[in-house]
């Protein structure tokens, strides 16, 4: 083999976070290596925007552990600095856009270990339901209010 195992990546589930004390969307991501073989580790990274052109919600990453074949791994990407504002539900849904790739760990054939860059960039757009979206804006301060544009009153 020369270089990373090719990897496949699949968006399993989004919700709204509830265990962080910032909004956060939670990701369940499915690996799998797709010839089969071991992986020690996936050092994977996501930028999650709001689509189509919308502000970057975060940049996060995960440690995605020893696998064979194929593994699930969830992780909480926070909220980013950018403002929300004008970001409403459309159509009962946000939708969003994912990048993905990351940092591959590996066994060679001869047993020796290897580090190298994932040789793919996974793209895909999720739908983050409106009532997640709500929750996630009263956790951030905003009142639901209209298309939840205004900002909390002392």
């Amino acid at each position: 083999m020369n270089g990373p195992p090719e990897l496949g990546v699949e968006l399993v589930g989004i919700e709204a976070g509830t265990s962080a004390v910032t909004p956060t969307l939670d990701l369940r991501v499915a690996l799998r290596r797709l010839d089969g073989g071991p992986v020690q580790c996936v050092l994977l990274t996501t930028t999650v925007t709001i689509a189509p052109s919308g502000p970057t919600w975060a940049r996060a990453g995960a440690t995605v552990p020893t696998f064979r074949g194929r593994t699930e791994v969830t992780f909480a990407v926070p909220r980013g600095h950018d403002r929300w504002d004008g970001h409403a539900p459309h159509d009962d849904a946000v939708p969003l856009g994912l990048a993905f790739d990351g940092t591959v760990f590996y066994p060679a054939g001869d047993g020796t270990r290897h580090t190298g860059q994932a040789p793919w960039r996974h793209e895909t757009t999720a739908l983050l339901p409106a009532r997640a979206w709500r929750d996630l804006m009263v956790r951030d301060g905003r009142r639901e209010v209209g298309i939840l544009r205004e900002e909390p009153t002392a």
